[in-house]
């Protein structure tokens, strides 16, 4: 009886379970029936409307951006899920389009030279599936996180970075953040593609979902010259 109540609505939805029972001389008999639902109060209906819209993340934000032209305007910005970079925007967010198709979001702006092809860049980042799932993040934020120490990866075609990000990093100055949507094809295309976080678990996990995009959440904290 218990069962039937609580997997009949899920199973045939517009219906509500009824369960009827006599008790006889040869014991208790039950039988189940299920009725239309009651009708849903329009009060009901747009309450629920605005918890969906409600509900809409960044990453949604960002695939949409994927789909259309190369910047588009979204109505709000910040820090989405955690743990994360924890950035204050400096305007509404934009998404913008790089040349090979990497959509990310303009958060803060940084001083100082723009990092370029052949410079070591140091960067902290946060490292999440496309759906806000939580793999890694170089930063100290508790479980599943790095001790704080920044990410250090030759930049241009000499070095390992996934296409994605480097070219996401390519032309950041120290300080700026951004927040980027990476289509598989830009992303891990093979096994010796970096960063990798250092856990199995969390490697496991790149490599799982290696063919859907990935949303990598980056500060460029300097860059320093690369050997020659």
């Amino acid at each position: 009886r218990v069962v039937f109540m609580s997997v009949a609505p899920a199973v045939f939805p517009g219906t509500r379970p009824r369960v009827a029972c006599r008790r006889g001389a040869r014991g208790t008999r039950c039988v189940a029936s299920l009725l239309p639902a009651d009708p849903v109060p329009d009060k009901t209906r747009k309450s629920s409307s605005r918890r969906i819209a409600l509900g809409t993340s960044v990453a949604g934000a960002l695939l949409v951006a994927f789909k259309t032209p190369s910047v588009t305007a979204a109505p709000s910005s910040g820090d989405w899920s955690s743990p994360g970079l924890g950035v204050v925007p400096d305007s509404p967010a934009e998404y913008r389009r790089t040349a090979k198709g990497v959509v990310y979001e303009q958060i803060n702006d940084g001083v100082g030279t723009a990092a370029k092809a052949g410079e070591v860049a140091v960067f902290d980042y946060v490292l999440r599936r496309a759906n806000g799932y939580f793999i890694y993040g170089s930063i100290d934020c508790g479980i599943g996180c790095g001790n704080g120490d920044p990410a250090e990866f030759v930049l241009g075609p000499t070095g390992t970075l996934i296409q994605g990000l480097d070219e996401l990093l390519t032309g950041m100055r120290p300080g700026e953040k951004r927040r980027a949507l990476i289509p598989p094809s830009l992303g891990y295309t093979n096994k010796g593609l970096s960063p990798q976080p250092p856990e199995f678990g969390q490697k496991r996990q790149v490599e799982t979902h290696a063919r859907e995009p990935l949303v990598f959440e980056v500060k460029l904290v300097k860059t320093r010259p690369g050997r020659g």
